[in-house]
């Protein structure tokens, strides 16, 4: 089915039902067609072939037909929904719009037609109605050039509203390379290259010709006055609407209106005669002046005011803003088109079709990872998006990611659609045999850590080789051990077995080579289990190994040589040096580098061999070197080296494809990847990186596909797609259950690999398991979501809806009835597209804090994920008391201070400190910070003028630790000889030192009120309580432990102490123990309000207790050592691998599951007025999150913060 060949009753795309084919003058054909997903009837405009016929003619049509989409809504504009190819054609979708043209409803004479005010009202107010959508478009920078009464549609049964259609057409008729004269035997009224012959103006005839001429908005005007002259000619004024001021002149002069057309008021016909004047510059000056005009000519011909107000464009809600950025990706303008995703999520940051297409956009981008994808889709869903339609979009999204399973169950019940089609036949396609569908497994045997796994190119059979000297040979299809290959003897420098360093196969899995660290490298016949031969050295440690299908083998040492031999022989054929790491030392007393360049063996931790063994690749990540070696020569054919004057390769971590044809080059600070071609020294591909820093990274064999873990830890397998960058599959390599989810049976991982044909991956873990897990095959692409339009007027209606009730709510607020402005605010959270509006979460917050008691929580938003080189490895965050600013110690000693509500960086200090912070703390004013580093100095900020106001030391020995009390008046420091410096800061100067700790000092605290400290001893395990306005110690307290706390209550009167095990509560004042509590964790969480602290239990629980009395409130069935309570005490944080989740502290319920981090989450804590909650992971990265709560506004106000 051809497109512009479509037939009543095709339906094209699944999705599209044509109804009707119109003529569409010369642009091409018209199709009213039926949205079966929306049940709405749309206009399709198919551009003519010649049109499109070549890339530059459907660019430039593309283009040009765009600008009509950006013209948002208005009541008297046709609205322009999208444009979007099919079969290669750009087609326009716009609205449809009922009872045709204005061009028809002349012809057909309903124009007349007795009725309403009558034909005279009825014309007048067509030519204002006209005016008005012209108008906006010019307002807009645009001109429509091919005004006519064709391209204004009329709807009489909408009380005969008007609506101009096809903006941006005659440009993009004209970019597609339409030439303006018409052709022979064309009709006058139809448009070729950017006009209408019949209605054009002078100087577009003249450019028309070639005369250069420029077309500015008179155009418009000149073929305006000739459309609302047809009115009362009762047809086309002419053939040649240059003629237009002859034309009217006979007509004026014949004073005969046609039978049953009212006569042209004079005022009328003095206006349309200023618009055809020939000097455009002596036409009206724009749209809005001559629709005022006809306004007037309304009143004093109909004798009654014209009833219409002037129309407003409407500001665009989330739906057609994301309809909009579809169309801008399709014309190749991606900033745009974020930038109007930006403007969708500032007005509903949860809305659906924005959320989808924004975050699968970025996804295929390589800036969103496939969990930021699932993320923002169960978060819609969570809080309360459309169950039916978020599960259609995660299934699809499930079968681009590759998880089978997940897909089948989403989509099982999903409403029938070609999406949904598409996806369930490529499900069908991947089958069950190999697929995903069949889950991950784990395969265990080894009696200790698998160091090495290595499989062949259709991952039919696994090698893997343990620390127990053993290796063993899988067969994936049935999971069983086929054969388990004898440990080899004791090891040069070993007395036991020689653990397993390396392993290869060969790409039919038919023969394979295990290295044990002190060699010798031994050859076996993985098919009958048989050692065929031994090849290597004994005695350097073996780090790498590579088979190719002919027998050759390469082994790489520790020491920098690789060897390449002829394995079924046993005979060496080259031994290869690789270049040598090379360094520079420092001079111990200045710190000046020496000019000496320091030479020393490079290890070779990667290496791969060429099938027909011509060739080899060797690298050592740790000196940042990667050689192509031709082995016949035993020379570098090309190698990446540090060069001569110092400057790095910026590598880090290589993966080669088991030929060594192409390499990844990865550089840990570098925020893009490379795909190099290694015999070549050709770049293939330059891509997003966003592989961990230490992580251990896998080619297929056509270097598509990489797969990465962190060894060592145990996060999750990702597989990633080198076309573009991104995280195609998360995978979750903790697969082993516990007795609870949160307590599953931790696997640490320990080696990985990844079959040619990039459908299986290998993953050895330090249990002795290895995991397999199948994949399915890339290519799969999910549909964009298209968000239903709503019309103009309704949408103008309901902005006006909610703006005057946000008004009258505000006003009742100010009159001191809160609760009569919370019901109003309630009602305009309730008008469709403005449920999340910004304006009202705003005032609905402002009014909360303000008059209400918070009770529920309503929702929590996703503000946003901010990574990067300001974050440190390790992430701290110090939120202002008002929540508008934090303060972020960053990498390479910088800190920052950022917009806590967007994460933009307002400004950095210049200063730049000489170690890692481990300590800021923030006054509650805004006004200084404190922070403190591992390079023993701490530091006071003045964040009124951005800069250091100077370094707070210690009595001698380097700062250990640092606090502030609340007001920013004093800070506390402690440092390694047990000293502790009180300061005062407002002005800056050293008050008192008081000897506190036979050694160093571990933790300081100052209460909020400044007048106690409290210290505890790293070396001493002894506490104490501090007067800090006479410098005596008050009391001594046990401390025993590796990681004990202190904090004050708000209000100063208590002292909380926690050993990790037990948990004591002081009365400051009177220096005696309130009460005692067990604890079973290194840490604890206590309420901003001071009401409520939380502890773990023996059952593994977080018990949440009063501070008053010790009396248990609550409880949550979870396990976190990272957890944090909301500052009124009522709702908790907890975190779980990569997951954040909020709990109601009372029932015990979890209230949401926040996802979306890709590393584990290591912090978590609420802004002081609980509006926020901040997160951070181990990339480093931070997210917002914005809680939205209920309030009571009847019940009387207590101080929440």
């Amino acid at each position: 089915m051809a497109t512009g060949r479509w037939r009543r009753g095709d339906v094209v795309l699944g999705l599209y039902e044509v109804c009707e084919v119109l003529e569409g003058g010369g642009m091409g054909l018209v199709y009213k067609v039926r949205h079966r997903a929306w049940n709405t009837d749309l206009a399709v405009k198919v551009p003519r072939p010649e049109l499109v016929a070549t890339v530059v003619g459907r660019g430039g049509f593309e283009r040009e037909a765009g600008t009509w989409v950006g013209l948002g809504l208005h009541p008297h504009v046709v609205a322009c929904l999208y444009v979007r190819q099919v079969d290669a054609v750009p087609c326009v979708f716009a609205e449809w719009v009922p009872g045709g043209s204005l061009a028809e409803l002349v012809a057909d004479a309903r124009l007349y037609a007795p009725g309403g005010d009558g034909p005279l009202a009825r014309l007048l107010d067509l030519a204002v109605q006209m005016a008005w959508g012209i108008g906006h478009a010019h307002r807009q920078g645009l001109i429509h050039q091919d005004v006519k009464p064709a391209n204004v549609m009329v709807d009489p049964a909408d009380g005969w509203t008007a609506k101009v259609t096809d903006f941006g057409l005659a440009g993009a008729r004209a970019a597609a390379g339409e030439s303006a004269p018409a052709p022979p035997q064309a009709s006058l009224l139809a448009s070729y290259g950017g006009m209408t012959p019949a209605y054009c103006s002078p100087e577009q005839a003249d450019a028309a010709h070639g005369a250069g001429t420029t077309l500015t908005r008179a155009t418009d005007i000149w073929s305006w006055a000739l459309s609302v002259l047809e009115m009362f000619t009762g047809g086309p004024p002419s053939r040649h609407g240059q003629l237009a001021p002859e034309v009217f002149a006979a007509f004026l002069a014949s004073g005969r209106p046609a039978t049953g057309v009212p006569a042209m008021p004079a005022g009328l016909a003095d206006l349309l005669m200023r618009c055809f004047e020939v000097d455009p510059a002596r036409r009206p000056r724009g749209m809005d002046e001559i629709a005022a005009a006809v306004a007037e000519i309304y009143r004093d011909a109909v004798g009654t005011p014209y009833p219409r107000v002037p129309a407003q464009a409407v500001r665009l809600l989330a739906d057609s803003l994301s309809n909009q950025a579809l169309s801008l990706l399709d014309l190749d303008r991606a900033d745009e088109a974020e930038d109007l995703w930006g403007e969708a999520r500032h007005i509903d940051q949860h809305h659906l079709p924005t959320v989808y297409n924004q975050s699968l956009y970025r996804w295929r981008q390589g800036s969103f990872s496939d969990e930021d994808v699932l993320s923002g889709l169960r978060t819609v869903k969570a809080l309360g998006g459309p169950d039916d339609e978020v599960d259609r979009l995660l299934g699809l999204v499930q079968v681009e990611r590759g998880d089978d399973a997940a897909a089948r169950a989403l989509l099982a019940d999903a409403p029938d659609g070609p999406e949904v089609r598409a996806a369930l036949a490529e499900l069908a396609r991947r089958g069950p045999a190999r697929g995903p569908a069949r889950g991950p497994e784990r395969l265990t045997g080894h009696q200790s850590e698998v160091r090495a796994v290595a499989v062949d190119a259709a991952g039919t059979v696994v090698l893997s080789g343990g620390a127990d000297g053993r290796t063993r040979v899988w067969d994936t299809a049935t999971g069983r051990c086929r054969h388990e290959l004898p440990a080899a003897g004791a090891g040069a420098a070993q007395d036991g077995p020689d653990p397993v360093a390396a392993v290869a196969v060969t790409p039919d899995g038919t023969t394979g080579l295990v290295g044990h660290r002190h060699g010798p490298v031994e050859l076996w016949d993985l098919t009958a289990g048989t050692l065929l031969g031994t090849v290597g050295q004994r005695g350097p440690e073996v780090t790498a190994l590579a088979l190719n299908s002919s027998g050759g083998a390469a082994v790489a040492y520790r020491t920098g040589q690789v060897e390449v031999w002829e394995a079924r022989a046993g005979r060496l054929r080259r031994t290869l040096e690789h270049p040598p790491a090379s360094h520079q030392k420092l001079e111990p007393a200045t710190g000046r580098v020496l000019p000496q360049i320091h030479y020393e063996p490079a290890p070779v931790s990667r290496v791969a061999l060429a099938e027909d063994g011509s060739t080899a690749v060797s690298a050592a990540p740790d000196s940042g070197s990667v050689v192509t070696w031709d082995i016949a020569r035993g020379r570098p054919l090309h190698q990446l080296v540090m060069s001569a004057d110092r400057y790095s390769t910026d590598i880090d971590q290589v993966a080669f494809t088991p030929d060594g044809t192409a390499a990844l080059l990865l550089g840990r600070w570098s925020t893009t990847a490379r795909v190099w071609e290694c015999a070549t020294d050709r770049i293939r591909a330059t891509v997003p990186n966003g592989i961990g820093r230490h992580d251990r990274v896998v080619l297929n064999g056509d270097a598509t596909i990489a797969a990465s873990v962190s060894l060592n830890g145990s996060g999750p397998l990702r597989i990633w797609e080198l076309s573009s960058g991104r995280c195609l599959h998360t995978i979750s390599t903790q697969i082993v259950p516990g007795p609870r989810p949160d307590l599953p049976v931790l696997l640490i991982l320990a080696s990985l690999a990844l079959s040619g044909d990039g459908r299986l991956a290998v993953v050895g873990d330090k249990n002795g398991g290895i995991q397999i897990h199948r994949l399915a095959p890339a290519g799969f692409r999910a549909g964009w979501h298209y968000g239903r339009p709503a019309a103009a007027q309704a949408l103008a209606r309901r902005e006006a809806d909610m703006a005057r009730i946000a008004a009258r709510a505000a006003a009742l607020a100010e009159a001191g009835d809160p609760a009569a402005a919370a019901e109003q605010l309630r009602a305009a959270r309730a008008i469709p597209g403005f449920e999340r509006h910004p304006q009202l979460r705003r005032q609905w917050a402002e009014l909360g804090r303000a008059a209400g008691r918070r009770t529920a929580l309503l929702g929590i938003w996703d503000c946003y994920d901010f990574h990067g080189t300001v974050l440190a490895q390790k992430v701290l965050v110090a939120p202002t008391h008002d929540g508008t600013r934090m303060v972020i110690p960053g990498a390479f000693g910088r800190v920052h201070v950022c917009d806590l509500p967007t994460g933009r960086v307002q400004y950095t200090f210049p200063e730049t400190l000489s170690g890692n912070t481990h300590t800021v703390e923030v006054a509650d004013d805004g006004r200084l910070a404190v922070t403190a580093d591992w390079a023993g100095t701490a530091h006071l900020w003045n964040l009124d003028s951005g800069s250091r106001s100077r370094e707070l030391h210690g009595d001698h020995g380097r700062v250990k630790a640092l606090a502030m009390d609340r007001a920013g008046q004093y800070a506390l420091v402690g440092d390694e000889d047990g000293a502790l410096c009180l300061w005062q800061l407002r002005p800056a100067f050293l008050q008192r030192t008081m000897v506190a700790h036979d050694g160093a000092v571990h933790l300081v605290r100052l209460s909020p009120d400044a007048r106690f400290a409290a210290s505890v001893g790293r070396e001493d395990d002894t506490g104490r309580l501090w007067d800090t306005g006479t410098g005596r110690p008050l009391l001594a307290f046990p401390s025993a432990s590796a990681n004990p706390d202190v904090r004050f209550a708000p209000d100063s009167t208590r002292l909380f102490v926690y050993t990790g095990f037990r948990m004591s509560v002081w009365d400051v004042r009177r220096r005696r123990v309130l009460y005692e509590r067990d604890g079973h964790s290194e840490s604890f969480a206590l309420s901003a309000d001071g009401s409520t602290a939380a502890t773990h239990t023996a059952g593994q629980t977080l018990e949440v207790w009063e501070t008053a009395t010790g009396r248990t409130v609550g409880e949550v069935p979870w396990y976190s050592d990272l957890f944090e309570l909301s500052p009124n005490g009522r709702h908790a944080a907890t975190a779980h691998d990569r997951e954040l989740h909020v709990w109601d502290v009372r029932t015990g319920r979890r209230l949401h599951t926040l996802a979306g981090h890709p590393e584990g989450v290591c912090l978590v804590m609420f802004a002081a007025d609980g509006r926020y909650l901040v997160s951070a992971d181990y990339r480093p990265g931070l997210r917002l999150w914005e809680l939205d709560y209920d309030y009571d506004f009847t019940a009387a106000r207590t101080d929440e913060a």
